[in-house]
């Protein structure tokens, strides 16, 4: 099963992308494990409790005090293997690169663009799978 990490200071972003992942597991059939953070420095007390709970990161990158940026770099520390994707409303795909993302969506984040990452990811993990 795919664990997700959706991390935004908003609350409606984080129930937007929310309802997005959920509306792919009805059309899918697939379950995933989704858990929600208002800030990177939440998400990283529990990252360092295990640097490999999550496979797929969905990061906002403008959050108070500490960016989804310095937050991937963190992540990408300890761990090179899982997913990242950002969630913006400004900065542009190269500003990601020193973290190696797999995608930069623009904000409000389309439901296709959403899938797309989905069915990569997963697919990437559970060899054979096709939607």
């Amino acid at each position: 099963m795919l664990n997700i990490c959706l991390c935004d200071d908003g609350a409606l972003q984080r129930a937007y992308l929310k309802l997005i992942i959920q509306e792919y597991e009805s059309r899918s059939g697939v379950r995933f494990n989704l858990s929600e953070f208002s800030s990177g420095e939440d998400l990283l007390e529990q990252f360092q409790e295990n640097p490999t709970r999550f496979d797929l990161y969905f990061l906002d990158q403008r959050m108070k005090n500490i960016t989804g940026l310095e937050t991937a770099s963190s992540i990408r520390q300890r761990n090179k293997d899982c997913a990242i994707v950002f969630v913006t409303a400004s900065e542009g795909p190269g500003d990601f690169e020193a973290v190696s993302p797999l995608r930069v969506l623009n904000k409000p984040a389309q439901p296709a663009a959403v899938y797309e990452v989905l069915d990569q990811v997963f697919a990437a993990l559970s060899p054979g799978y096709s939607r």
